[in-house]
């Protein structure tokens, strides 16, 4: 697991891909944080991170579209399956990576907090409570994600297919509004990203949105692997 990991790490480093992750995402967060809290000449957090959240339905979708289509171009993926390392560590080294960039792209908001902290006050709890969501948004999303460049052969359509999921999981409290059925409403809720990211960011330590956000990463990871499993054996 730890070697795929630093190939896919180093492969990331070494491609335009993550070079155009890292700057999309490090130019909007940077917008959301100069009109959130510079232009307003406030210290809450909670709408620089509401938003990122958003961001990331934009540009998981780019830090993963490579993982696997790439793969299946290059005729590097039988290699992969035959080698001499399990489908669930190949996966795992895998989103490891993804989440390694995630993590590096996550450093400069260390600044803008320090900023802030220093220049006002920083609700402690607030703060907190913002970075635990955004790291378990940012798991479940590239499991998601890398879901949906595993089903396909091609970069671009694996880029559109992570970009509607994810938003349909962001937006199912919109759409609780726009289809007013009791059965699907009850759907949406078990399905709501943004509800449960509010709730630990309001500095609330709620177990079940943890959990969901976990075994949402879990789920959608199994999946993946049975789809490469079964891609193996066909």
């Amino acid at each position: 697991m730890t070697a795929v990991w630093k190939r896919e790490l180093r492969s990331y480093l070494k491609s335009p891909v993550g070079y155009v992750y890292l700057f999309l995402y490090l130019i909007l967060a940077g917008a959301c944080f100069s009109l959130f809290n510079l232009a307003s000449y406030s210290s809450d957090v909670s709408y620089y991170f509401y938003f990122s959240c958003y961001i990331m339905i934009l540009v998981v979708p780019i830090l993963t579209m490579k993982l696997f289509p790439e793969e299946r171009k290059n005729k590097t993926d039988q290699i992969l399956i035959t080698a001499p390392i399990s489908i669930t560590k190949m996966v795992l080294g895998k989103f490891f990576a993804a989440y390694s960039m995630f993590l590096i792209s996550l450093v400069p908001s260390l600044l803008c907090v320090g900023f802030l902290a220093y220049n006002g006050h920083v609700e402690v709890g607030i703060l907190i409570g913002n970075y635990i969501a955004i790291l378990l948004v940012g798991a479940a999303y590239i499991a998601i994600a890398m879901l949906m460049a595993c089903i396909t052969e091609s970069q671009i359509i694996a880029f559109m297919m992570g970009f509607f999921t994810l938003l349909i999981f962001a937006i199912c409290d919109v759409l609780k509004n726009v289809i007013n059925v009791s059965a699907v409403g009850k759907i949406i809720n078990v399905l709501s990203v943004s509800t449960r990211f509010e709730k630990l960011a309001s500095g609330l330590f709620d177990f079940s949105s943890i959990f969901y956000f976990i075994s949402l990463a879990v789920v959608f990871l199994f999946l993946t692997i049975r789809m490469i499993d079964k891609r193996r054996w066909s």
